[in-house]
């Protein structure tokens, strides 16, 4: 593989992405390792407060160690440039599992779809209750889980990644009122408002993708002919059809942890993600539906194989 460029004690080997804010390249340490390094796009270094929060994410990253999220490394400047290092994740991402879903016109086997999402619901906890050295609880939230944040290693994990447009309680001021972050598909109605958010609202989001996992249906997806302030107006209004309609063979059990995650009114949903990981793998125990990671490695190596 070529390499694109030598930066401090990483060679960059190949672009992976490029957002509004920052770039991200696969890349070897000085030591061998293979990471993901996120640097900030010039243009970003030039305010402050964009710097500011990508410390933050970066300070805040590196405690975020939990086998379900994806975590932070390194982080630091390179002649004037800022960046972090991230785990390199050698799997598939949900959105792959999904397309090869709807490729085989067949719904994601259920087991592997719960036990991804119990995984996913148990990392998102960690980080909602992540305190600071001194105590402070930081009041994280993911603000983006969507299928491509949710990586499923080979061995069957998955991680949560992507964190970089999290909002934390002591930056409210960073990030401009009322601004609509995340993709209009997994949104909660409570983000669509503009509300102070917790972790409810990833909890919802979670839920969308589960949803989408069993049934290969996506309630809040654009409609032909449909502009997105419309859709925007469908995900605020919250009302989801419950999944028991689409899969009525589905365990009732299942379904009504499902329902209640996705209530458009935030009170009527489980306390935390922790709540609702607790109660979705009861439920799928006692429908002998929960798979192991073991199973999950080998639905993510058929879909490798398949190449979707």
């Amino acid at each position: 593989m070529p390499t694109v460029e030598r930066f401090g004690e990483y060679v960059l080997e190949a672009p992976l992405a490029k957002g509004g804010m920052a770039e991200l390249f696969r890349a070897r340490h000085a030591d061998g390792r293979i990471v993901v390094v996120k640097r900030l796009l010039p243009e970003m270094e030039k305010r402050p407060d964009i710097v500011d929060l990508f410390l933050t994410e970066a300070d805040v990253g590196q405690m975020l160690r939990h086998d379900n999220v994806v975590a932070v490394l390194d982080a630091g400047e390179v002649d004037g440039r800022y960046f972090l290092a991230m785990e390199y994740v050698d799997g598939v991402d949900a959105e792959r599992l999904i397309a090869d879903a709807w490729k085989r016109e067949s719904p994601m086997p259920r087991p592997v779809a719960l036990r991804i999402a119990v995984d996913a619901l148990r990392g998102l906890h960690f980080a909602h209750e992540l305190v600071s050295p001194q105590g402070t609880r930081f009041g994280l939230v993911h603000r983006d889980v969507s299928p491509d944040n949710l990586f499923v290693t080979r061995g069957g994990v998955t991680k949560l990644g992507d964190f970089g447009i999290a909002k934390l309680a002591e930056l409210e001021g960073v990030t401009q009122a009322g601004l609509i972050k995340g993709k209009i598909a997994y949104m909660s109605p409570e983000q669509v408002r503009g509300d102070a958010l917790d972790g409810r609202a990833d909890a919802f989001s979670l839920a969308l993708v589960l949803y989408e996992m069993l049934s290969s249906s996506r309630p809040f997806a654009l409609r032909e002919g449909e502009s997105e302030v419309d859709a925007l107006m469908r995900v605020r209004a919250g009302r989801v059809r419950s999944i028991g309609r689409l899969e009525r063979d589905l365990p009732r059990g299942i379904v009504r942890v499902i329902d209640k995650a996705l209530r458009s009114w935030r009170f009527w949903r489980h306390r935390s993600c922790g709540t609702f990981a607790d109660v979705l793998e009861a439920a799928a125990r006692d429908a002998r539906m929960l798979g192991s990671h073991a199973d999950v490695a080998l639905h993510v190596e058929a879909v490798r194989g398949r190449g979707a």
